[in-house]
């Protein structure tokens, strides 16, 4: 009997081993002839990911300068419509957007100026205290020389340390004035923004005009020149002509995007630069998206490469492990027979807790249902609301009847859906609120979509916390009780005014309380709180899944 089961047990050992080879010598073979199809394949996911960037990082771009642009483009629109309302109103709508402009964080100074047929002057300037600014841009304005009705001006100076993109919209009317107005964009304040707004990896971004003057770029020292090195091997014309022309305004040719190798000046290493263009207004930008290729290509390609290495010397060495596992496979099922019978003891265990945690929630459950505390008090309303009210009186008897077929419903799981707890709740309050009349107010706020309310809670939750408030808390004509129930996405707060009694109920409400909790605790969600927050009670009751 020995012999054979010795005999068995080599021929099983034999076994793992022929596997074992055929599978390693099959593995290596595939090795070898996926690495260069995992080479090839990263390098195009690559590309895609850096694609995606691209266009990410253009519209980022195209946001954020078409924000800066509106409100010379309402300026632009307001003008132009002007013949709808009159002149005052036109004026009025001007000196708002020019204030509005200053809204944005990149905008420093912004101005309207109206120059009359008599050469009486109206000057508005949002930032009233910088004098030297008001001079500067009154001179400028007469030198601004008319060739249409409408001049736009859009140029990038350097001042006094700072670099300044100023754009001007002038336009003369027919009651020959001349209205100007404009504001001043701060470009090195605009890269501080964007590089701390937009922060994160896959390349970094410069932008132009079509002048090639560098408005944006990580290296502030740039901004406001000429970026001439960007050009090189691909001009400007290139850029803007690769471009579609549609209706006026320039459109990324996907088809023909430009690209070009270089040594970036900024990081020192070789990059794959991409070329595109955005429109803000009527002015044309270029955008300039450098990746770093050893970061992004190579080093990616040689760090999968090597994990493949890797998985390859562990399945290695897990094939070899095989051959030590059939030796010690008998020990193992002996290990594991061990395992099962513990496994089965803890599951008796862990359904007898279970069943006594349940037998404990089912009990709190039943003292809740049972409550002659608040059929007496609602006896006691009804005897009075009979004779003063009788078509109330009718309706409270339904109501009361319909609260007490609820509690001696059986819930399975203690749970209920915060529809039905809800409605529930609004047939209890509206006992309570006959019994307190207006010393007593009860709100439900419902801040979610209607899907909210088939989420579970425990049952009785929201009775229980409007009954705790009701039995431990003042209420009276000059301090009415008001509570509220707020539905949130993920939890629902219960609030009410902290006044407590001076005399405390002898039945102390943290049976209830104590409900709550060994519920939410059995369930394992840690989100249920209560405590006094700012003179109101605060209870949190999360969802349970």
């Amino acid at each position: 009997m020995r012999s054979s089961k010795f005999s068995t047990r080599l021929k099983k050992n034999q076994q793992y081993l022929y596997i074992s080879l055929l599978l390693i010598a099959i593995f290596f073979v595939g090795n070898s002839l996926i690495t260069p199809k995992i080479t090839s394949v990263t390098e195009e996911l690559i590309q895609d990911i850096i694609q995606g960037n691209l266009k990410s990082k253009e519209n980022i771009v195209a946001f954020e300068f078409n924000q800066l642009n509106n409100s010379f483009k309402n300026s632009q629109k307001i003008l132009q419509n002007l013949e709808n309302n009159s002149f005052e109103f036109v004026k009025e709508k001007l000196l708002f957007t020019s204030d509005l402009a200053l809204e944005h964080h990149s905008i420093h100074n912004s101005f309207v100026s109206i120059i009359s047929s008599n050469d009486v002057n109206e000057n508005y300037f949002s930032n009233k205290k910088d004098s030297l600014y008001q001079k500067e841009i009154k001179a400028l304005l007469k030198e601004i020389q008319f060739i249409k009705n409408d001049v736009l001006i859009d140029t990038i100076l350097t001042k006094n340390g700072n670099v300044i993109n100023r754009k001007i919209y002038a336009k003369k009317l027919r009651n020959n004035k001349i209205v100007y107005t404009g504001y001043d964009v701060d470009l090195i304040s605009l890269w501080s923004y964007f590089s701390e707004t937009y922060k994160g990896d896959g390349g970094y971004t410069v932008v132009a005009n079509k002048d090639g003057i560098c408005m944006l770029h990580p290296d502030t020292k740039y901004i406001g020149k000429k970026i001439d090195m960007y050009f090189n091997t691909i001009s400007v014309e290139q850029i803007l002509k690769s471009s579609l022309k549609i209706n006026g305004y320039y459109v990324p040719d996907n088809v023909n995007s430009l690209k070009d190798k270089a040594i970036s000046e900024f990081l020192g290493l070789e990059v794959l630069r991409y070329f595109d263009t955005i429109m803000t207004g009527n002015s044309p930008l270029i955008v300039v998206i450098s990746f770093p290729i050893d970061i992004h290509l190579k080093e990616t390609t040689k760090n999968i490469q090597g994990y493949f290495s890797w998985i390859s010397f562990l399945a290695f060495s897990t094939f070899m492990l095989i051959l030590l596992v059939s030796r010690l496979q008998l020990k193992k099922e002996y290990v594991e027979n061990i395992k099962v019978v513990e496994e089965k003891e803890h599951l008796i265990n862990s359904n007898e807790k279970y069943q006594k945690e349940n037998a404990i929630l089912q009990l709190n459950q039943l003292k809740k249902k049972i409550n002659p505390h608040f059929l007496f008090n609602s006896l006691n309303s009804l005897h009075v609301l009979i004779d003063l009210n009788p078509d109330l009186s009718q309706q409270f008897v339904l109501k009361l009847a319909d609260v007490y077929r609820y509690l001696l419903e059986e819930r399975e799981g203690n749970l209920i859906s915060v529809k039905k707890e809800i409605t529930f709740l609004e047939q209890y309050v509206f006992l309570q609120e006959i019994r307190f009349n207006k010393s007593l107010s009860v709100s439900i706020v419902n801040n979610c979509d209607t899907e909210i309310l088939g989420r579970k809670i425990p049952f009785l939750s929201l009775e229980t916390l409007v009954e705790n408030a009701i039995k431990h808390n003042e209420i009276t004509k000059i301090k009415p009780l008001i509570i509220e129930i707020i539905i949130d996405k993920d939890f629902i707060t219960v609030k009410n005014n902290f006044t407590p009694r001076k005399h405390k109920a002898k039945d102390s409400h943290h049976i209830g309380l104590n409900y709550l909790e060994n519920t939410y605790q059995y369930y394992q969600i840690a989100t249920f709180k209560t405590g006094v927050v700012d003179g109101k009670f605060v209870c949190t009751l999360p969802y349970i899944t």
